[in-house]
């Protein structure tokens, strides 16, 4: 039996309790967990439906607060290792499923999908999903290109979802989890890396089930809603730069199946008002920082002092970036942290302006053929 886990802040409370009631019902769960960030209008949704659902479906619902057990900014990452905590301490189950609490297109599938999977001897069960072509640009441009420029030989670049919330791990997972030190620390957006990256470097099994029906959320307007993430994301690869991971852990995937055209046509973000965000927030010492990129980045980059410019920082340039941004930046400075935004927002409008405008299609071949090419390239300077 399995314990799932719905960390959540602030949601729609209709969908968070649909969702509840839908992970409860499945005979495979003898336990659902909520893990709060505070006591808000969702919580208290959450602990006036949990009897209800429990007296009807018999599964336990149980609602607690995430506990402060990292040293970074308090967010996600205490939540996740809160319900770590809860598994390995407070519960028989013997696999744990984390969902986001947000999924408007959650279904008992996908924990069977997981527990199936999960038979087979999988120590660690990861759902991945269709995108829009200009969905998950954190995913594609800071942790897969990470990955690959500094584990090429692993798993790690071929991981498809490696931020994804959706996932199921055994209880020695979390175990070896939890008596990792930076784990517990990374209590910020960083977990999702940390997580992906242990459990690789620790020789877990893992499969990654396709779920063909997407996980539907809300999108994003300027990527300025991305910033925080961004810069914890980035920050996680760089704490992780001088370790070693082999690439004997078995890892596979599920192929995946036709794309709903709600998704291959969705725009993921306002590529307007995202442009407008290159020429705001300049201070001298940004431009000053500037001087560590090659020439090229840097004149492109200083441009958009005066306007808007992007076409500079293409595959290539961008690999040549992020080697530098691993050696200098500084997930402290305010300035550092607004540079690499920057630089972000414009490999991304690059990406969406050249490749994806060609289509869907066309836009997932480049990224997964851009992910190939930078490990190459890594593999062979190494």
């Amino acid at each position: 039996m399995s314990l799932v886990v719905f960390p959540f802040k602030t949601e729609k409370p209709e969908v968070v309790v649909n969702n509840i009631d839908t992970a409860a019902s499945h005979e495979r769960v003898s336990e659902v967990l909520c893990v709060g960030v505070e006591e808000e209008q969702t919580y208290a949704a959450i602990a006036a439906a949990a009897p209800h659902v429990t007296a009807e479906t018999g599964t336990p619902v149980n609602l607690i607060l995430q506990d402060r057990i990292g040293s970074l900014r308090p967010g996600k990452g205490d939540g996740m290792n809160t319900a770590l905590l809860y598994f390995l301490e407070k519960s028989d189950a013997a696999r744990i499923h984390f969902y986001d609490s947000d999924i408007t297109s959650f279904n008992q599938s996908w924990i069977t999908k997981a527990e199936e999977f999960a038979d087979l001897g999988y120590d660690v069960v990861r759902h991945y999903f269709p995108r829009a072509a200009t969905d998950a640009m954190i995913t594609w441009f800071i942790t897969r290109v990470g990955f690959a420029v500094l584990w090429p030989r692993s798993e790690l670049p071929w991981i498809e979802q490696p931020l994804g919330g959706e996932l199921l791990m055994t209880r020695e997972v979390a175990a070896d989890l939890l008596a990792d030190e930076a784990v517990r620390a990374q209590s910020d957006w960083g977990v999702d890396t940390l997580y992906t990256f242990r459990m690789i470097q620790n020789g877990a099994k893992m499969f990654e089930t396709y779920v063909k029906e997407g996980k539907a959320h809300k999108l994003y307007g300027r990527l300025t809603d991305l910033r925080t993430m961004l810069v914890e994301c980035f920050a996680a690869i760089q704490s992780l730069e001088n370790e070693t991971v082999d690439g004997t852990t078995l890892h596979r995937v599920q192929p995946p199946d036709v794309v709903p055209s709600a998704i291959s046509e969705k725009l993921g973000y306002d590529i307007e008002a995202s442009m407008s965000l290159l020429t705001e927030r300049w201070t001298p010492r940004q431009e000053e920082l500037a001087g560590f990129f090659p020439v090229p980045i840097r004149d492109g980059l200083l441009a958009n002092l005066q306007r808007p410019r992007f076409g500079f920082l293409d595959e290539s340039a961008w690999f040549d970036t992020y080697l530098v941004l691993l050696s200098e930046f500084d997930k402290d400075d305010p300035d550092w942290q607004e540079l690499i935004f920057k630089l972000w927002i414009i490999r991304v409008l690059n990406y969406t302006t050249t490749a994806a405008a060609r289509g869907y299609a066309y836009g997932m071949r480049y990224l997964r053929s851009m992910v190939e090419r930078y490990l190459r390239q890594a593999a062979l300077a190494k």
